[in-house]
């Protein structure tokens, strides 16, 4: 008699399975029916939109990469502007004495034999004055550069 029971308990514990596994799947398949139309329907609007965060995060990029550039094209000119000032201000601040170099004094006698004779013939105006034309060219190459010419 348990037994008998048991088998009918059995079944129908299988019946019940069986008819809940069925009402799954039928839900399952009609979610994902749904899921799909939807999907389908909305994929064209997710697409254009995707497209759209796409070209505006590159515009982004390319206003970030274009203020980057005229920052640094700024350091640039502004690093020979001042490099200009500072070589003519240590020119005209040049008085020529050794008195703040440590210099053996064997090298110092050659230093003032040789700085001696350039001053008597005029070579170090005419230094001078050749590196301020440096240092003029140099600056018209790097606007040349800046401004787009060859």
């Amino acid at each position: 008699m348990f037994e008998f029971f048991q088998s009918i308990f059995q079944k129908l514990g299988d019946a019940f399975a069986s008819a809940f596994s069925w009402l799954g799947n039928l839900l399952a398949s009609i979610f994902n029916a749904i899921k799909s139309f939807f999907a389908t329907l909305f994929a064209p609007i997710i697409l254009f939109f995707k497209g759209l965060f796409y070209v505006l995060e590159r515009c982004f990029d390319i206003v970030v990469l274009v203020v980057q550039c005229i920052f640094g094209l700024f350091k640039v000119i502004g690093s020979v502007i001042v490099g200009i000032f500072h070589t003519f201000s240590q020119l005209m601040g040049f008085s020529g004495s050794t008195g703040y170099y440590h210099v053996p004094t064997a090298y110092d006698n050659g230093f003032d034999a040789v700085g001696n004779f350039m001053a008597q013939t005029g070579l170090n105006s005419i230094a001078l004055i050749m590196a301020a034309f440096v240092w003029m060219l140099a600056a018209y190459a790097v606007i040349r550069i800046a401004g787009g010419g060859r």
